[in-house]
C-alpha cells in the first residue's frame, strides 16, 4: 500500500503534553489514521503478549482459541494493572504509533515531531503511574485511608512532574529551545489508567475491576497521538 507523504510547514511554538485527543483533528486521511490505529493496536497487543508470557500464560493463538471457554482464567481477565503493566503497554503503544506515523509520512520534520511526541507520551504514561504506586506505598504505613488518599495525590503529582521532566528532557534530546506547555485541567481527564490503579487501593469492588479491563484500549490514545503528530503548531 502506497500512502502519499504529508508535507506541513507550520511551526509549533510549544509542545503539547498530554494523552489528549489531538489525533481526532489530524490532517491525515481516514486511511492513514487507520494505519496508525492498527500499528498502535499491534504495539499494545505485542506488549500484552510479553506480559502474558511472563505471567505463565500461553500466547499460542490455537491454544487461546481452544481455551475460550475458560476466558475467566485468561491473562486479560485476571491481570491487575500496576506500574509494570501500564509502562509496558505505554511503550508498546508509543512504538506502534511511531511505526504507523513513519509509514504514512516521509517528511523528516514530521518524523522528528513524532519521535519527540513518542518520548513525551511515554513519559506521560510512565511517570504518573510510578508516583501513584510510590505514594500509595508511603501512605500504606499510615493506614488504608492514608494509602487511598496518597494514591490519588500521586496522580496530580505525577502529571505535574511528568510535564516538567519530559518537556526539559525532550528539549535536550532534540536540541530544541521550545517553551514548556503548562498543565491544563483537561490533562487529568485522560489518565484513566492511573485513576483506576489509584481506585484499586480504595476498593476491589467489581465495577473497578470491570473498568480496569479497558486500560489497554485507553493507552492506545498515546500511540495515536504519536503517529498523528506533525510539525508543531500552538497548543
Amino acid at each position: 500500500m502506497q500512502i502519499a507523504p504529508v508535507n506541513n510547514t507550520v511551526v509549533r511554538n510549544q509542545q503539547s503534553f498530554k494523552h489528549g485527543h489531538d489525533f481526532i483533528n489530524s490532517e491525515y486521511s481516514k486511511k492513514q489514521k487507520a494505519v496508525i490505529a492498527t500499528t498502535t493496536a499491534l504495539g499494545v497487543a505485542a506488549s500484552l503478549a510479553i506480559l502474558s508470557k511472563q505471567a505463565g500464560h500461553t500466547i499460542n493463538p490455537i491454544k487461546i482459541v481452544k481455551n475460550l471457554k475458560n476466558i475467566k482464567d485468561s491473562y486479560l481477565a485476571k491481570v491487575k494493572y500496576h506500574e509494570k503493566e501500564v509502562i509496558t503497554m505505554g511503550a508498546g503503544s508509543a512504538i506502534g504509533g511511531l511505526a504507523g506515523g513513519y509509514l504514512v509520512d516521509r517528511s523528516p520534520e514530521n518524523r522528528k515531531a513524532k519521535r519527540r511526541e513518542a518520548l513525551m507520551q511515554f513519559g506521560n504514561v510512565s511517570i504518573p503511574i510510578i508516583t501513584v504506586e510510590a505514594f500509595a506505598k508511603i501512605g500504606e504505613k499510615f493506614g488504608k485511608m492514608a494509602k487511598s488518599i496518597a494514591a490519588i495525590g500521586g496522580i496530580f503529582a505525577g502529571v505535574y512532574l511528568a510535564n516538567f521532566l519530559m518537556n526539559h528532557l525532550s528539549n535536550f534530546v532534540f536540541n530544541s529551545n521550545k517553551g514548556s506547555r503548562g498543565v491544563k485541567g483537561t490533562d487529568f481527564s485522560a489518565h484513566l489508567d492511573d485513576m483506576v490503579v489509584a481506585a484499586s487501593y480504595i476498593s476491589e469492588a467489581k465495577p473497578i475491576y470491570l473498568i480496569s479491563r479497558i486500560i489497554p484500549l485507553a493507552l492506545m490514545f498515546a500511540g495515536n497521538e504519536v503517529g498523528n503528530k506533525t510539525t508543531d503548531k500552538p497548543a
